[in-house]
């Protein structure tokens, strides 16, 4: 953290931590500081562009969290929800808007981050450095999180429950959005295995899952173990592959307070 010298000796730089610009950047801003990960999260992060001609950075996540040698990056997208009539296609063309397009946004971000730890900003100006620094990349540990709105009333209304979408480790890739013959809607597998495991939340999950723990520590614990078995249920899924429930602590996961992402 930058310092400013005074009388009694070097002060700390007052932080300013951003909560976000659009109503689904504040409202993952505000989640956060009501959690445990209050102290770990800053949102709103940007990257100087370095092209010689002043102007704005660019946003590399909406929020990200640095716990020890962990680093949990954050997109949230709000995207409307089509009512065509014809489920499956409302399906594919919400996911590639919201999902897809925010985990694209997750792996940029690592990738930046990966390469330019140095050269993070708490503001669009990028006068205000990333006030941590973030752990060796070569012991640094990243989990990939989406965080997907609006699908959720109509999971209750197709499904019931909470409108938490379910998981199935069996779904990969294209398979979520490309054919709607063949797509699950209110369904989510693995995005891009070769890119890194995308951790999706909806609307309910994510505040359930923040509720449900205690610590940052418990909650990198269950985004670990999580990846560990649905990577270990991709290869156990047969041809007729069902779905796998996966929640903190053992809760149900279709309950009103379940856990879909």
């Amino acid at each position: 953290m930058s310092t400013d010298s005074t009388a009694g000796g070097p002060s700390p730089t007052a932080v300013h931590r951003a909560d976000g610009v659009t109503h689904a950047e504040r409202y993952l801003a505000w989640l956060c500081k009501r959690s445990f990960l209050a102290m770990w999260s800053y949102s709103g992060i940007y990257r100087d562009q370095m092209t010689g001609k002043g102007g704005h950075g660019k946003e590399v996540a909406d929020l990200i969290v640095v716990f020890q040698d962990h680093v949990l990056i954050f997109s949230d997208k709000d995207c409307h929800y089509p009512d065509t009539g014809n489920e499956a296609l409302d399906w594919c063309r919400w996911f590639r808007k919201a999902v897809l397009s925010a985990a694209q946004q997750v792996w940029g971000a690592e990738r930046w981050i990966r390469q330019h730890s140095d050269r993070l900003f708490l503001d669009r100006a990028c006068k205000q450095p990333f006030p941590i620094d973030l752990p060796d990349p070569g012991k640094a540990k990243y989990h990939r999180i989406v965080v997907a709105h609006a699908a959720s009333r109509r999971c209750r209304e197709r499904l019931g429950g909470s409108g938490s979408l379910m998981i199935d480790p069996g779904i990969v890739g294209e398979q979520h959005y490309a054919d709607t013959a063949t797509v699950k809607p209110f369904t989510v597998g693995q995005l891009d295995p070769k890119r890194g495991f995308v951790h999706i939340f909806d609307d309910t999950t994510l505040n359930t899952v923040l509720g449900t723990l205690d610590t940052t520590a418990d909650f990198v614990a269950y985004l670990t173990k999580k990846v560990r078995v649905l990577s270990a249920a991709q290869q156990l899924v047969p041809q007729g592959r069902r779905l796998v429930p996966l929640v903190p602590q053992g809760r149900p996961v279709r309950s009103p307070a379940g856990l879909g992402g």
